[in-house]
């Protein structure tokens, strides 16, 4: 595996060697996990992925929300998250902070978090993550006195609803187009096969390791929940992956040797939707795909979740698409009525 950009490598003074992730005009920071590792590669895209500091953010008054802000990165809170969800949190706070980074954080009581809540309607997914950022920069306020020990805003606040089924699920119709516009052989067409037939988060199929598709299944923790999965590679899949181009390390790798980041993943994968006349399609609908297909063809849900790894059989029907058991309602009509459809 190549150094990756950025990345310095040296020996401590207890002889150990560690490696630092340095970029101008962003903070230093060390990457603990051991180089070559599925977890070393998670550690440097969430650096990669970091907002630029804004000139003057280390001129911080105290208790203004600059300074909670600063105190909440170096709590457990924050410091125990997973690399990627570090990455999107502290992008939501340093857009807050460029904005507000000088206001005290006792002039933002439950009246004006509100009016922000109704500013971002259109908004309703980043106005909840803020809105739960915000709750976690009260704690930390409360506990070091910067507010009131009984001042809490946020708990008198409402988000709006989110009224939306997220991004697109593909059709069938879409999936058999995609294919046919990018042969096997190609990186969008592996990046589908994984995303589509492997039915995993497109974060995991960016650091899906040849190891962990050794002996004809794919065997992770998946990164955002932490649960383990153990799927077998079915034959289309297989397919993609003989044809690859499969990395050195990675199942997939960019032209640099190392992870795809987040957002590079997808526009890898976008750009091949729109060369494939599917605009609206993105990477994250391919899951969804994936479980509409499971539940469609008469999967259990607690063996789909098996597979896509979601803990809750709510969120694993959010994805599937939630149309009701038609044959249970069958069922239940034909021994009520003497017909499984009485409407014919």
């Amino acid at each position: 595996m190549k150094q990756p950009e950025y990345v310095s490598k040296f020996t401590d003074r207890h002889g150990k060697v560690r490696y630092r992730f340095r970029r101008k005009g962003y903070p230093s920071q060390y990457i603990r996990a051991p180089f070559g590792t599925k977890e070393f590669e998670r550690e440097y895209a969430a650096c990669l992925g970091q907002e630029k500091p804004s000139i003057g953010a280390g001129r911080i008054s105290p208790g203004s929300v600059s300074d909670v802000i600063a105190r909440y990165y170096s709590d457990s809170a924050f410091l125990d998250l997973r690399p990627s969800t570090k990455t999107v949190y502290r992008g939501v706070l340093e857009r807050f902070r460029k904005t507000f980074g000088d206001d005290p954080m006792r002039a933002f009581d439950a009246k004006r978090i509100q009016t922000m809540m109704n500013a971002m309607r259109h908004k309703p997914t980043a106005a909840i993550r803020l809105r739960k950022l915000l709750a976690q920069l009260f704690t930390i306020a409360r506990r070091e006195g910067i507010v009131p020990g009984t001042f809490d805003p946020v708990k008198d606040t409402r988000p709006p609803k989110v009224e939306t089924e997220g991004y697109h699920r593909w059709s069938e119709e879409e999936l058999a187009q995609f294919e046919a516009k990018h042969q096997l052989g190609t990186k969008p067409r592996l990046a589908f096969a994984l995303l589509l037939y492997g039915a995993q988060r497109s974060g995991d199929v960016r650091f899906l390791s040849r190891a962990a598709i050794e002996g004809g299944r794919i065997r992770l923790k998946q990164s955002k929940t932490s649960n383990a999965v153990n799927v077998p590679i079915v034959e289309p899949l297989r397919e993609a992956l003989e044809a690859g181009p499969l990395g050195d390390l990675l199942v997939l790798e960019n032209n640099r040797g190392t992870a795809y980041t987040a957002k590079s993943f997808y526009q890898m994968v976008k750009t091949a939707c729109i060369a494939a006349n599917l605009p609206h399609c993105s990477p994250h609908g391919l899951r969804k795909a994936a479980a509409r297909r499971l539940m469609e063809r008469g999967v259990a849900n607690e063996d789909g979740m098996a597979i896509t790894g979601h803990k809750t059989v709510r969120e694993y029907l959010r994805y599937a698409g939630d149309s009701g058991d038609e044959e249970r309602a069958n069922r239940a009509m034909e021994k009520a009525y003497g017909v499984s459809n009485p409407s014919e």
